[in-house]
């Protein structure tokens, strides 16, 4: 009988991907300050970026009824203050305060919308969402976050347009009970589309946040308006079109209001450790011919990105087995590509 093949430890190949991408600063950024810019020259190969610009521009028009006026913002200034994940009605744009209507919102302080216009489930949409999704720079940072078993939990995109709103300082860790753990369990990357400083909106982090293992509370949680002089625990991440902003799961963040002209436009990349609830659910969602496109053209971690390689939950013994099955198929495809002893629970990298 043959010999199985030597696999290289998960934390091992993680590091390995680092150093030959050129990302060790921006592991030390992570590390020291919970977030890190990727400049264009790395994140946006083929113009990625404008590119998924386009098709954005193109799917707000499908979806609203009218192309987004990126250059004065009017489609998207001073929006109501809707439902967080609510349609955006095109209605409630004067800045007369008046005639923006008063609906409920987990942001009851906010005249108008603090994150402007937020389109969902966008992954279908376009075929340059895989390729975002697999851009090597980002894959490699998640992988040294998360581990090799992150999951997508959900890729959406934010339109915001002029406001007086602030977006409160919080957490992406995905309501797990304080003290939040050490080891990242959650991982954010925003792809910028359009240039991101404190004028346009841009999101901002408190540095160093991510070691206090704890959400913001009270008024920690409040960014005064710009015109006002913000609030100077957060910093604005200043960075032009074609840039990624990825932080973990622990790092306190918000976005200032928008004060000039045009519209902010964003892509947000959200991943889990496999073990949390994503809230897009890809398990046995994709067509076997559209998952077997990807797969040729992106490999097999496309797969385990696309949550293939979870067990789904399950109602009867049947679907248990047969669940298990299809999961550890994915994985081992996965490993056997990789070359990586993916899958093991005691290596969080794996």
């Amino acid at each position: 009988m043959a010999e199985a093949a030597t696999l290289l430890e998960p934390r091992e190949s993680a590091w390995n991907d680092v150093r030959a991408l050129g990302l060790q600063k921006h592991v030390a950024d992570l590390d020291a300050h919970g977030f890190c810019v990727i400049p264009p020259e790395i994140a946006n190969p083929n113009n990625l970026a404008g590119r998924m610009l386009e098709a954005l521009l193109d799917i707000a028009e499908r979806r609203n009824g009218e192309r987004p006026d990126v250059v004065t913002g009017a489609t998207h200034a001073y929006q109501p203050n809707m439902r967080f994940g609510a349609k955006n009605e095109r209605y409630g744009r004067s800045q007369v305060e008046e005639q923006i209507p008063d609906i409920s919102s987990p942001h009851p302080d906010a005249v108008d919308s603090p994150f402007g216009d937020r389109m969902h489930s966008i992954f279908f949409e376009d075929e340059v969402f895989a390729e975002a999704l697999m851009n090597p720079p980002m894959i490699a940072l998640v992988t040294y976050l998360l581990g090799y078993s992150a999951v997508l939990s959900a890729m959406g995109c934010w339109m915001k347009g002029p406001c007086r709103s602030n977006f409160p300082l919080h957490t992406d860790s995905g309501g797990i009970p304080e003290p939040l753990p050490a080891q990242s369990y959650a991982a954010q990357c925003t792809y910028v589309l359009t240039d991101f400083n404190r004028e346009n909106g841009a999101t901002c982090i408190v540095p160093g946040s991510h070691k206090w293992n704890r959400n913001p509370e009270g008024d920690e949680t409040i960014l005064l308006p710009y015109e006002e002089g913000g609030s100077e625990q957060a910093l604005a991440c200043e960075a032009p079109a074609g840039s990624l902003i990825i932080w973990q799961g622990n790092t306190w963040h918000g976005a200032f209001n928008r004060t000039a002209p045009g519209i902010r436009v964003s892509v947000t990349v959200y991943f889990y450790r496999p073990f949390m609830r994503p809230l897009e659910d890809f398990i046995g969602k994709i067509p076997e011919e559209k998952l077997e496109e990807l797969i040729g053209k992106y490999g097999q971690r496309i797969a385990i990105v696309l949550q293939q390689g979870c067990v789904p939950g399950f109602s009867t013994q049947g679907d248990r087995v047969s669940g298990t099955a299809r999961a550890e198929q994915f994985v081992s495809a996965y490993r056997a590509e990789s070359g990586v002893g993916v899958g093991r629970k005691s290596d969080a990298y794996a």
